[in-house]
This record gives C-alpha cells, sequence and structure tokens, in this order.
C-alpha cells in the first residue's frame, strides 16, 4: 500500500487546474474520505475515470483495493484534504467530517464536498464551519445504490455556489447520469433528498405491507405484483396532478376524492385487523384522509389534504 509521507509538506495549489507539483510534492486531483460501501464504490470511480485520487478511511486496511487500483492512501483526514483541492466526503455525517478534520484546519484554496445524508440544518452548520476556515462547500446527497454509481442509473444532487460547481461539473458528473446541480442554497440537495425519500421509502414500505396483507388471503407477491404494475403510470399522473393542483390552488373533482380515499383505506384497516395483520402504513393514510374528511373537504381531490398538512406544520412553528 502506498502511504503518504506525513512529513512531506502539503503543498497548496490552485482549485480545479488537476495534479499539481510543489516543493517536490504531486498533488492528487480529490480525495475521499470515508471507503464504506460507496466511498469505496466513488473512488473506484474516480480512478477509472482518470482521476488522481488520495483516499482516507479510519481502518486503513479498506485503502488497500484502492492503491492497488493507483490511488494514494493519506495517514489522516486532514492529509487528505491537504493533499488536493477538493475533498469529497463519504462519512457516516457531517459531525464525522468535523471530527476528522479538528478545528484548527486551515481550508483556504479547498472546496469540500459533503456527500454524507444530513438535514437542512446540518448543511448550513457545515457551510458557516467550512467557510469560517476559508474554504468553500457543495452539499450533495446520493441518489444510487453504490452498484450505480458512474453508471446512468447512478447520480449525486449537488447545491451550492454554481461558479463552484462550474469549477468541477465534469469530475462531479462523472459519478453517475443523474448528477446535477440543483440550487445554489446549500440546503437545496439535502432537502430534494429528504422529500424523495419521503415518497420513495414511504412508497417501498406501503408494497412491503400490501404483500403481507395479500399473502394473509392467499395471493402470493408473484400475482400481486403484476396486479399493482398497471398502475404504476397513473401513480405517475396523480403525483404530475398533485404538482399542478397545488400550484393552482384548485382541489375540485368530480372523480376520486378524499372521502373515497378514506373510505378504501378504512376498508384495508377492517379487512387486516380480521387476519392479524398490522397496517402501519395504510393507518397512516388513513389518518390523513381522515383529517380531510373531518375538516370539510371529504369532496376534494386527495391532494386537498395539502393545504391541511401546511396549517398543521406553520402552527408547529408559531407553537
Amino acid at each position: 500500500m502506498k502511504i503518504i509521507d506525513p512529513r512531506m509538506a502539503w503543498a497548496t495549489c490552485d482549485p480545479g487546474t488537476g495534479a499539481n507539483e510543489r516543493n517536490g510534492f504531486v498533488m492528487s486531483d480529490v480525495s475521499v474520505l470515508g471507503l464504506g460501501l460507496m466511498g469505496s464504490s466513488i473512488a473506484h470511480t474516480l480512478i477509472d475515470k482518470g482521476y488522481s485520487i488520495t483516499v482516507w478511511n479510519r481502518t486503513p486496511e479498506k485503502a488497500a483495493p484502492l492503491t492497488a487500483a493507483g490511488g494514494k492512501a493519506a495517514f489522516t483526514a486532514v492529509e487528505a484534504v491537504e493533499s488536493s483541492p477538493i475533498t469529497l466526503s463519504v462519512l457516516v455525517d457531517s459531525s464525522a467530517l468535523v471530527e476528522c478534520l479538528g478545528d484548527d484546519i486551515d481550508l483556504t484554496g479547498r472546496t469540500i464536498v459533503n456527500l454524507a445524508t444530513g438535514t437542512p440544518a446540518d448543511a448550513r452548520e457545515l457551510e458557516q464551519w467550512v467557510t469560517k476556515r476559508n474554504g468553500l462547500l457543495l452539499s450533495g446527497t446520493i441518489s444510487a445504490y453504490p452498484k450505480d454509481i458512474g453508471t446512468p442509473l447512478g447520480g449525486v444532487n449537488y447545491a451550492g455556489p454554481l461558479e463552484l460547481w462550474n469549477r468541477y461539473a465534469d469530475m462531479l458528473l462523472a459519478l453517475g447520469g443523474f448528477s446535477r446541480h440543483v440550487g445554489e442554497v446549500i440546503t437545496d440537495a439535502c432537502t430534494l433528498d429528504l422529500s424523495m425519500l419521503i415518497f420513495y421509502m414511504s412508497s417501498i414500505a406501503a408494497f412491503q405491507e400490501a404483500v403481507v396483507f395479500a399473502e394473509a388471503f392467499g395471493v402470493s407477491p408473484d400475482r400481486l405484483v403484476e396486479f399493482v404494475r398497471p398502475g404504476l403510470p397513473v401513480l405517475e399522473r396523480e403525483v404530475d396532478e398533485t404538482v399542478r393542483r397545488v400550484d393552482s390552488g384548485d382541489y375540485t373533482t368530480d372523480e376520486a376524492t378524499i372521502g373515497t380515499f378514506h373510505h378504501c383505506m378504512d376498508l384495508v384497516g377492517k379487512a387486516s385487523a380480521t387476519v392479524a395483520a398490522r397496517p402501519v402504513i395504510s393507518s397512516a393514510a388513513r389518518e390523513l384522509f381522515a383529517l380531510g374528511v373531518s375538516e370539510g373537504r371529504a369532496n376534494e381531490i386527495p391532494s386537498g389534504v395539502v393545504p391541511l398538512l401546511r396549517q398543521i406544520r406553520d402552527s408547529g412553528r408559531h407553537s
């Protein structure tokens, strides 16, 4: 394993200029902190794309496959950051990044790209921390499994200054076909990511609940998925319709209503009780549509619950 000599002078360089040489030390194009499944996949992808790379992990042994592929391993996270103009952090969260780098680090001339899933508050706090140490920050979220990094199915969403994104766009786009800059507000990437996860993971959980329900009445998962599949384009259409209705504020309809949805979820609850199933997701949906009924919106399109959820959110902010 090639290890960077900690006694080497860690030179600064002009960001975005690729490998640079100073005092006999050749800078890497990019550093990666954290070599779990995702971090390793990102590092391997960057090597495969022709970038010189320095890596660091708390457990040094995880760097071995990457040094074998041509990367360099640093002794510490600080040394890894100082070896490149841009560092991708794939540590567990932003707190772990701050802990590894320490408050005394000087980030002058360097860019941090934090790829750990976090909250908007985490992104704001990290931006303040990096800026205070004269660094620059892009906040990213990964919308892919490790195996999809670097492929058309992979993608990373980045938020932060557009000029900074443009400087490193070629490198950052290499991580997957869906990679993109989603906004200059540092919280945009994690806000969009968490919003997507509400929809995506709740949908997956709902299907898992449906599998258990169907099995209780003798219907196999294979039969269920074939029954559900034709409805997926309808779901996509209704998501688009929700956006249109929320934008317009018009929730009138002559089709399925909040009352209809509530009645259907009520039937699911009654049927689940007969087989001792626990309808966690559908119960939450029933509760949501019951709120719409109780607030006099039973005859509106299901997206009519959005104004009610806004009221709940806003009242909580001012309580």
